[in-house]
């Protein structure tokens, strides 16, 4: 019997779950070392199969299909497919959704069905919304002109309100309060431009007309969300005195604090933790407040959470509400901040403690963020040690941590094998200006190559969901996202006191050795202090991810004579010609090859606790 569409559609996602699974083996302390990474390598080999069975599903269930000729019957199943892979922040596919909601909005448009045009776009901007990279610190908003006129061409369905049914009708109004989505909130001027979307979406929200027309649209829902959003004003009051905006922000606080009871049981993306402190401290910025309520508030919170609670909940409460207890201490005056001293220093050591017991876990996305939001609250104080810090979004991410300390080891064994043979090529690193000064300087130059190899990738933890994406290929806009990996871990070492090697090594470690290709572009050219570990490090990257036969699952891995025919390829346009040149000692070859087979398996197996001590 031929298998139907939606029981092709449930072949796609169950594949996808599976390989999630693979992607996360849990192991006994027993385990011996030869089945633990047996398992591992034949996890990646079944996911890498799975990879591809999902690549031939899509390909006949959307991609090639023409917008131009679907029948009603294609439209029912495909909308019924991006239901089942779509739901916000806890989608099974947001990109795939993405696809299918952009051939049916063509197919709306070739139509000229309106109300199909409405809803199409309300759902291409909402799920490029959840693809989206986005870095208001480092200007770093990927998709935003899209989402933006996507939100805003439905909202222009307002005209036209009175002409739609009902269903049509909310899709215009979620579109109309989503315009502000991609709005920044870094400058006076920026939250100038929120607050007047925000205000022209809420006339129309909250209009007894628009309400009195359509009774059963969840009004007070949309109200209490858009006061919740508004919430993102507070990073912006962090560092700006402005009692207009304080203001504003007060009465977003005081509904979203009056009201949360009343929307406790909606959807879960309209709870947060933070509503207590949203209150307290938007009192605080508008002048009616003191720092120490916050402070207390925020304590109090951090008391009522476990202290070993690694759900995304209890990541936020003990690691973004201590940053901003750290932050808020700073204004308190001097007598109540001796009066807080021992719950203070409390909670400091209670936040070292819980990373240093956070190792791998299932939410390594909202750790990730939660760590920056506490290194970016340290960076004044230098509370934190920035390795123990940096180390623990590492840790959060096996296959990053596993990939990041194979780069560390080639990247110095690169620089010790140019110090012991070719020493003039390393002077100018950390200003060394001469061969003698490189000798005598050798240990801390190779401990440099190797916190530079370590941390290259940091800022992939922003984009988690593109990195762990393996059971497809990915969407441009996916590739797009992960390229944006080098400037985010540049602005995070920036923040974590780790701007004058280790920040360049991340930013450029992509870039092309002659400058003409790679990414980020539009960057200027590399620090030449940094310059000659960049170019190991470039190496080390591709070296590592291309040969890897244990858990990479999304190609599969190269032999070493391989890669090294594809360096010397690249050699003067991609790769640095005095490291490339490394790879012509055959002994050297056979030496590292060695080394990285073992170092490898060693690697795997600490990243997955065999013998790995605390």
């Amino acid at each position: 019997m031929e298998t139907t569409y939606p029981e092709k559609c449930e072949r796609y996602i169950q594949n996808l779950r599976r390989v999630r699974a693979l992607s996360k083996p849990q192991f006994a302390p027993e385990t011996a070392p030869e089945a633990l990474l047996e398992e591992i390598q034949g996890n990646a080999v079944c996911s890498f199969g799975l990879m591809q069975e999902n690549n031939a599903l899509l390909n006949e269930l959307v991609y090639v299909l023409d917008p131009k000729t679907l029948t009603d019957e294609e439209i029912t199943n495909l909308e019924a497919f991006a239901g089942r892979l779509f739901n916000f922040g806890n989608s099974e596919d947001c990109g795939v959704a993405y696809k299918i909601h952009s051939l049916l909005l063509e197919a709306a448009r070739f139509r000229e069905d309106d109300r199909m045009i409405v809803k199409e776009l309300y759902y291409n901007g909402i799920t490029l919304h959840y693809l989206n990279v986005r870095d208001d610190d480092h200007g770093i908003n990927l998709l935003e002109s899209r989402i933006h006129a996507h939100f805003m061409e439905a909202a222009s369905y307002i005209s036209r309100y009175e002409e739609m049914d009902t269903e049509t009708r909310q899709y215009i109004i979620r579109s109309l309060g989503n315009i502000r989505l991609t709005v920044s909130r870094q400058t006076k001027a920026d939250c100038k431009r929120y607050l007047e979307l925000f205000d022209l979406a809420m006339g129309i929200i909250e209009s007894p007309y628009y309400q009195e027309l359509d009774p059963d649209i969840p009004w007070q829902r949309f109200i209490y969300a858009m006061h919740m959003d508004q919430m993102t004003l507070m990073a912006y009051l962090r560092h700006h005195d402005d009692p207009v905006i304080a203001e504003r922000m007060l009465r977003s606080a005081a509904y979203v604090y009056e009201h949360q009871k009343a929307n406790k049981g909606d959807e879960s993306r309209l709870q947060n933790w933070r509503a207590n402190y949203f209150y307290h401290a938007a009192r605080y910025h508008a002048g009616k407040g003191t720092a120490r309520a916050v402070v207390e508030d925020l304590l109090d919170m951090i008391d009522q959470t476990g202290a070993r609670d690694y759900s995304p909940d209890g990541i936020n409460r003990n690691l973004t509400g201590a940053a901003y207890i750290f932050y808020y201490e700073t204004l308190m005056t001097e007598q109540e901040r001796t009066e807080l001293a021992d719950r203070i220093a409390k909670e400091r050591e209670a936040a070292h403690r819980y990373l240093d017991e956070m190792l791998s876990n299932e939410y390594p996305r909202v750790a990730s963020f939660a760590i920056r939001e506490l290194i970016i609250a340290q960076s004044d104080a230098k509370q934190f040690d920035a390795h123990t810090v940096l180390g623990s979004i590492l840790l959060g991410h096996k296959p990053t941590e596993v990939h990041s300390t194979m780069v560390a080891h080639l990247t110095k064994a690169l620089i010790r094998r140019l110090i012991d043979t070719d020493p003039a090529a390393v002077v100018g690193l950390k200003g060394c200006k001469n061969v003698a000064e490189v000798a005598a300087r050798k240990a801390e130059l190779l401990d440099t190559a190797y916190e530079c190899g370590l941390y290259h990738d940091v800022g992939k933890s922003a984009v988690i969901l593109n990195i762990d994406n393996n059971g497809r290929r990915l969407i441009d806009e996916e590739f797009q996202g992960i390229q944006t990996h080098p400037a985010i871990g540049c602005g995070l070492l920036q923040e974590a006191g780790c701007g004058k090697y280790m920040a360049p090594a991340a930013l450029y470690h992509h870039r092309f050795y002659n400058g003409q290709g790679g990414y980020p572009k539009d960057v200027p050219p590399c620090p030449p202090e940094i310059k000659v570990i960049v170019d190991a490090l470039s190496v080390a990257d591709s070296l590592d991810a291309a040969t890897d036969n244990i858990g990479r699952c999304y190609q599969m891995a190269k032999p070493f004579r391989t890669l090294v025919g594809e360096l010397k390829a690249q050699s003067g346009t991609r790769y640095a010609p005095k490291v490339v040149a490394l790879f012509d000692d055959k002994d050297f070859c056979a030496e590292l090859a060695q080394r990285l087979d073992e170092r490898r398996k060693e690697v795997y197996l600490q990243a997955y606790h065999i013998g790995r001590e605390k």
